[in-house]
């Protein structure tokens, strides 16, 4: 093996590694959003649900 094939294979093998912790970082923040996106959704369903029940007593 040559010099210049072991550079490669050391570089190819840094930008994987570099790939694999972006990609963690990614799917972290994805989850963080996701949880924060859901919990928002929930509330937003609970206002609408008191909302309605006014729009019911009030027309009633």
């Amino acid at each position: 093996m040559d010099v210049q094939l072991i550079l490669r294979w050391l570089v190819t093998a840094i930008v994987i590694v570099i790939a694999v912790v972006l990609l963690g970082f990614v799917l972290q923040l994805a989850g963080l959003l996701l949880k924060l996106a859901i919990q928002f959704l929930v509330v937003l369903l609970i206002i609408a649900l008191i909302v309605r029940l006014f729009d019911v007593f009030k027309s009633s």
